[in-house]
């Protein structure tokens, strides 16, 4: 009888436990929002006094719901990265020349990043690996970009016929370049306009990329319209 009735309160425990999952992730939700607003305003170094006040939270509520600081700037990036790519990708989903694509996906990177100087710095910040706590490590904003571009090069190389093995080691390159210099711009704002900055970066991911391709026996015109992408 003891073990029916204990049997019997554990159900109607996890019954509740269960009942308020989808509070609990909104409530996080919520909180990792109000961390991305905290980290805007008042930059990549926001404290959680910081963040529980735009979360309208006391202080100690924000780690009812995460284990620590290092939980939630991993729940922020995670959730800053996923955005992030969705955006890139929605941005490279339509048909182009390979000089407009390339523009685009450069375009869309220093977009994202003039309008988030602060989440980008944050992202930047945080994409490391914790090995003695085993946190995973976090993309930041060049990993996301270049996530997103091996993927459409691997499909268009599928496309021409190509082995698609290159196409990681060649993006890791540009991406490298077209981060470092954004990184640079960020900082110095040396006055030189994102559409300037846009057209001297497609043209010189361009080479790397015709380049590559010629190598690989393949003719491209930069300016000549594209089959649409494998998927």
């Amino acid at each position: 009888m003891g073990n029916k009735l204990q049997r019997m309160t554990a159900e109607v425990r996890d019954g509740r436990s269960t009942r308020w999952d989808p509070h609990r992730r909104e409530r996080r939700i919520a909180i990792i929002t109000a961390a991305i607003s905290a980290i805007e305003q008042f930059g990549p170094d926001a404290l959680t006094a910081q963040i529980a006040q735009v979360a309208g939270v006391p202080r100690t509520h924000v780690y009812r719901h995460f284990d620590g600081k290092q939980a939630l700037d991993l729940a922020v990036c995670r959730h800053v990265a996923g955005d992030l790519g969705d955006r890139l990708r929605a941005g490279l989903s339509g048909p182009g020349s390979p000089r407009q694509i390339i523009a685009g996906s450069i375009e869309a990177h220093l977009s994202w990043i003039e309008q988030h100087p602060n989440l980008y710095r944050f992202l930047a910040q945080h994409s490391y690996t914790v090995a003695t706590t085993g946190t995973p490590a976090i993309d930041d904003a060049k990993a996301v970009f270049a996530t997103e571009l091996t993927a459409l090069l691997q499909s268009y190389m599928r496309v021409f016929g190509l082995d698609p093995s290159p196409a990681e080691r060649v993006v890791v390159g540009v991406v490298g370049m077209v981060d470092a210099t954004a990184a640079w711009w960020l900082e110095h704002r040396d006055g030189t306009p994102r559409d300037e900055l846009t057209a001297v970066l497609t043209d010189e991911v361009w080479v790397v990329i015709e380049a590559t391709a010629r190598a690989l026996g393949l003719t491209l015109d930069p300016d000549a319209k594209l089959p649409p992408a494998s998927g």
